[in-house]
């Protein structure tokens, strides 16, 4: 049975008629059977018809996991010999998804470029390239045009090879120059895009001179839009005749437990004469070994062998039939990802090898659910804005796989992570952690162009560059535009009917509405267009999702957005301390409206903004993360109300531990069944050190299981029960992510430290270290005369309280009690602390000091009083000045050429509009990069 009661068939009986999905599946037909021997001919078997029957697609049996040697349950049988051309490198088992291999030459054309936000400028600064210019104080709050220039050298080209300047992204819009040439604009800050320029390399000697002027003014939602290059640029030098694209299919077929891939080649032609050229593919796994069965075969009439037509493009279509057993699904759970590598070769000579990632999985679309691999799944997920005010729009892979990992911690499964199309590393990993995703284009607002003529480029670049993820389940067309208005309704016909028809017909597609609210007939609003319903909706759920379900009773609906937490954003919402109004109660009340196939809160990160109502640090605080990557109280109710189970329970036994796991209900949101999970369980010591540790493997975990334990013996090892003071326990997924946890305190917490003090007007703030076993902080403050406690303040996350209300010219001492439900434990108490009238307020909330190249970047939260700041850095072994300095910057501050491997440590206090001064912030300490 499903969640939600419906019958699923045993593998491989057809399901109900009842079940029937949408035709989203791949629905193309070739003649022929299948052929278990793998034959050296070109026929391959049937495809699945458009309206065949989904049965539930389990993990195959007899086969490894991803990257295992793929070689499927006739193991005896020889693998499929690759096709003769076939002799390309093997691509990189660690590099991304989309690789060459061979036949490309690539210079890469990052470092340090001339820059300018003034070309009449008799002198230019010297930014990095990829990067963001508003991560820079001096240009932090440019908009508009700014211009990058550098020189490169030209290349040796061959008599048949092509030179090309390609650019991975531009925010937004960027007009590029050769020399004097202009090369053309692109619009579009999220899409690849490339010109030739084999005619127009200089051939004397002399240096090219490349020049790229940028321009973010065209804002995509309330987030910042970070200036420049964004990503790399590089000089690609390509044979004349190449693989441009390969575009992979891979459907499951529910009958008979087979495979087919199919990949639909694009190969290019720059000579002025058509051009013959021989095709040859393999599938692999990851690490390079061949499927059984992996050879691609070129669908008749076709053969491998192909002429390319001159200044043109060819297409070809490569497909085999895996054998049941030989493969394993992309799952949530088993995220197994393989590679299609096609080879070109001219004459008996190998010029030419493109390698890219896919999953073998089915996404189905009922009128009320989600199937994925024929099971029924209800997910959660969180938007993610990208680019923060230390990288800008260029994030690091490490910034990238920290936060997905978090949410993966949090229970994420799905999402519509952002309204613009994502960088390759992002969805990279979202295929390699098992993320559903739903991707979408810069299409956004009332007042946006609704030209289809104008986003179709976008869109194009976008499906052709991330088609093979299969983390992306669906295809988004637009967000929050004019859903229904005419206008609207034509562009979302428009753009929906191009992607089915020009550019990918195997995924669902959507655009997500938040005006729906308004119509009185399904045919008002664009949602008429789509295969499943996508909302934005930050208040009466239920009642507004029932009523939309009235207009559309055949869709099924994911919320893209959700959150109660309102439109006012004060730098308290910035705060680790945040927590949220009710966002932790919106899935059990979705979980209500079965059709609510998942819903996605916005968003995971506070992020930079110039948008109606942003607080005065220039962020929107939805995040349950800050800024900086800190984690707030939010972040911890959302981690309880996304978990895959209901709950983990911890109680003593006389030997040791009895964990509990009590599996959620069917058809809560979130819920599906829960494949290799294991329980991790440590009883860990006050210095923070495991005293003990257990894994225990756990069965398949399906929703309406009845709540199982297990036990964990360990009070009887010697003196461990007297030396912990706290056990842990995490239900960790196949991938190493703990995605629930509970916490049982069996003695009082560690014992904390005063780590340092800041004196201010009536108010002191007490920084300190977090200690194990606590889960709160109260900071307290006596009188030296009476050593009475007469403030306090407790606090969850911060590693600061601020205590206020004390008197002027009174000296204190201050504490802090690490607190959790077994006890609490005082620190030393710091003395002598005198209040003076002049010390000024309290300072900023100095939140982050993050090292960069060279340098650090400073975080504070301010407040709406501020005018500026004064910033000192000292160097942190010699204690002397570095620099002081005034900004009137909100929130961060870049402190650059401090050199490399640098200790220094940096604080900040404001200066007020009525002209005072705060008191400065404690220390920051970092080390430069």
């Amino acid at each position: 049975m499903t969640s939600d009661g419906h019958s699923v068939p045993a593998w491989p009986a057809r399901p109900p008629t009842a079940d029937v999905p949408l035709a989203l599946a791949a629905t193309g037909r070739v003649t022929g059977t299948p052929d278990s021997t793998c034959d050296a001919g070109d026929a391959v078997g049937p495809l699945p018809s458009p309206d065949e029957e989904i049965g539930r697609l389990p993990r195959p049996k007899n086969t490894p996991p991803a990257g295992g040697t793929n070689q499927g349950a006739n193991a005896d049988e020889p693998a499929a010999p690759a096709a003769p051309a076939l002799c390309a490198p093997a691509p990189d088992p660690a590099g991304p998804g989309y690789q060459i291999p061979a036949g490309r030459h690539t210079t890469d054309l990052g470092g340090i470029w001339e820059f300018t936000t003034d070309p009449e400028a008799a002198a230019w600064d010297r930014l990095p390239v990829p990067g963001s210019w508003d991560v820079h104080d001096r240009y932090a709050d440019h908009q508009g045009d700014a211009w990058y220039r550098r020189t490169f050298d030209t290349p040796r080209l061959g008599a048949a090879q092509v030179a090309r300047l390609h650019f991975e992204a531009v925010c937004y819009t960027a007009t590029v120059w050769l020399g004097d040439i202009r090369l053309g604009t692109h619009i579009g800050g999220y899409t690849p895009f490339e010109y030739d320029v084999t005619e127009l390399l200089t051939t004397d000697g002399s240096a090219n001179i490349l020049t790229v002027r940028a321009n973010n003014d065209e804002a995509v939602g309330a987030g910042w839009l970070w200036g420049g290059i964004s990503r790399p640029v590089t000089l690609t030098v390509d044979p004349a005749v190449r693989i441009e694209r390969q575009q992979v299919t891979a459907n499951p077929r529910s009958a008979d437990g087979t495979a087919e891939v199919t990949t639909e080649v694009t190969v290019s032609n720059a000579l002025d004469h058509d051009r013959p050229v021989r095709l040859g593919g393999t599938l692999t796994c990851t690490e390079g070994r061949a499927l059984h069965c992996g050879a691609l075969r070129a669908e008749p009439p076709a053969g491998r062998d192909v002429t390319v037509p001159a200044r043109s493009t060819k297409a070809v279509r490569l497909t085999t039939v895996l054998p049941a057993g030989s493969y394993e699904l992309w799952s949530l759970d088993h995220p197994t990802l393989y590679r299609s590598t096609i080879t070109l070769s001219e004459g008996d000579e190998l010029s030419y090898a493109l390698s890219d990632r896919f999953g073998i999985r089915r996404i189905d679309i009922l009128p009320d659910g989600l199937m994925l691999n024929g099971e029924r799944v209800r997910t959660v997920g969180f938007n993610r804005v990208p680019g923060n005010r230390v990288y800008g729009g260029t994030e690091p892979p490490s910034v990238i796989r920290a936060e997905i990992g978090h949410m993966k911690r949090a229970g994420a499964d799905m999402t519509r992570i952002h309204h613009v199309p994502q960088s390759p590393d992002l969805l990279d990993h979202l295929d390699e952690v098992g993320m559903l995703n739903i991707a979408e284009i810069s299409v956004w607002g009332q007042e946006v162009c609704l030209d289809p003529e104008r986003w179709i480029p976008e869109l194009r670049e976008m499906v052709h560059r991330d088609a093979n993820h299969p983390s992306i389940c669906a295809w988004s067309v637009a967000n929050e535009i004019k859903g229904t208005e005419e206008v609207g309704r034509n562009f979302v016909k428009a753009l929906i009917d191009h992607t089915r028809a020009e550019l990918d017909d195997s995924r669902p597609l959507t655009y997500v509405s938040n005006t729906f609210s308004e119509i009185e007939g399904p045919q008002d609003e664009a949602l008429q267009h789509t295969d499943f319903i996508a909302i934005n909706m930050y208040r009466d759920y239920a009642e507004r999702l029932r009523q939309l379900r009235i207009h559309y009773p055949d869709k099924p609906v994911f919320v893209s957005e959700f959150s109660s937490d309102g439109y006012t954003f004060t730098p308290a919402r910035e705060s680790l301390e945040y927590a949220s109004r009710h966002d932790d109660g919106i899935p059990a009340e979705l979980s209500l409206l079965p059709w609510v196939i998942g819903a996605s809160r916005w968003t995971f990160d506070d992020y930079r903004s110039r948008f109606q109502g942003t607080s005065v640090n220039q962020l929107r605080g939805w995040g349950v993360q800050t800024e900086w990557g800190g984690l707030k109280r939010s972040y911890d109710q959302m981690r309880v109300a996304f978990a895959p189970v209901g709950g983990l329970l911890l109680t003593s036994t006389d030997s040791g531990t009895r964990i509990t796991v009590v599996p959620r209900s069917a058809g809560e949101l979130p819920s599906r069944v829960l494949r290799d999970h294991r329980l991790h369980w440590r009883a860990v010591a006050a210095c923070g050190s495991t005293v003990a540790e257990r894994r225990v493997p756990l069965p398949d975990i399906a929703p309406d299981a009845v709540p199982f334990s297990r036990d964990v013996a360990w009070r009887t090892e010697g003196g461990l029960g007297k030396e912990a003071i706290t056990e842990r326990v995490g239900l960790v997924d196949p991938q190493g992510y703990e995605v629930a946890v509970a916490e049982h305190f069996l003695a009082a917490p560690a014992t904390p430290r005063v780590a340092q003090t800041v004196a201010a007007y009536r108010a002191l703030r007490v920084v300190f270290d977090h200690v194990t076993g606590a889960d709160s902080y109260r900071a307290e403050a006596a009188q030296e005369a009476t050593g009475t406690v007469t403030r306090s303040r407790t606090v969850h996350k911060d590693g600061h309280a601020d205590i206020t209300g004390l008197l002027d010219g009174t000296s204190y001492r201050v504490r802090v009690v690490a607190v959790c439900a077994a006890g609490e434990t005082a620190s030393a108490w710091r003395t002598g602390l005198t209040l003076r009238a002049d010390a000024g307020p309290l300072p900023p909330d100095a939140q982050a000091l993050k090292p960069v190249p060279g340098g650090a970047v400073l975080h504070w939260r301010g407040a709406g009083a501020d005018r500026a700041y004064v910033i000192e850095a000292v160097d942190a072994r010699g204690g002397e000045r570095i620099r002081s300095w005034t900004t009137p910057l909100r929130g961060f501050s870049r402190i650059e050429d401090l050199g490399s491997g640098r200790q220094v440590r940096v604080r900040i206090r404001a200066l007020r509009a009525d002209g005072v001064a705060s008191a400065w912030s404690e220390w920051m300490e970092t080390r430069t990069l």
